[in-house]
């Protein structure tokens, strides 16, 4: 039993330290954060962004019934820019449903933004963006990165209840040996 723990153990800190690295580089700015892809993705990065498995991860985020994007209209966020910026957005929800804000978009709505003719970016998202609902942002790197940011941050949490849990166990094992060991001195 005390060998499943310590593996237990020894998986949450490897987990930790996997994801701990930035899969993403998060650009702050007012009520939410952008998020991009680094130079050289983590293992966890290449996995999610193999085609197939990106394309069967897309499908699950455009599901209607389902839809990231569709959640927010439905909560009445998409009101103003102002109110968008002030709003906490899910990083699935920063990086699928709106443009990066370096592409100088005009806001008409939560999933709706109209190209800026002044506007001139590198960011190659900025093409990739569209108002349908379908599509929005969710070929983008911006959408990828938020999706991977998301996956990480629920493994780091889940690492660290493994981690309490496990030394709960631990500690209630030595305590247990204790009472035993007592016993057993004086029975």
């Amino acid at each position: 039993m005390m060998f499943a723990i310590i593996v237990g153990i020894i998986f949450s800190m490897i987990t930790m330290i996997a994801t701990s690295k930035g899969a993403e580089k998060v650009k702050t700015r007012e009520g939410y954060k952008e998020y991009r892809l680094p130079d050289d993705p983590s293992w966890l990065a290449m996995a999610i962004l193999k085609e197939n498995s990106w394309e069967s991860i897309k499908s699950c985020l455009t599901v209607p019934e389902h839809n990231v994007c569709t959640d927010l209209k439905e909560r009445q966020i998409n009101s103003t820019a102002t109110e968008l910026d002030q709003n906490e957005l899910t990083p699935i929800q920063s990086g699928c449903c709106k443009p990066p804000s370096e592409c100088g978009f005009v806001y008409g709505g939560m999933t709706t933004w109209t190209k800026n003719n002044g506007g001139s970016s590198k960011n190659n998202d900025c093409n990739l963006w569209n108002n349908d609902d379908k599509t929005l942002c969710f070929e983008c790197q911006s959408c990828k990165a938020g999706f991977i940011y998301g996956v990480k941050d629920a493994r780091r949490k889940s690492s660290v209840v493994n981690i309490v849990f496990c030394i709960f166990i631990i500690i209630f094992y030595f305590i247990s040996i204790c009472a035993l060991g007592n016993s057993a001195k004086h029975g």
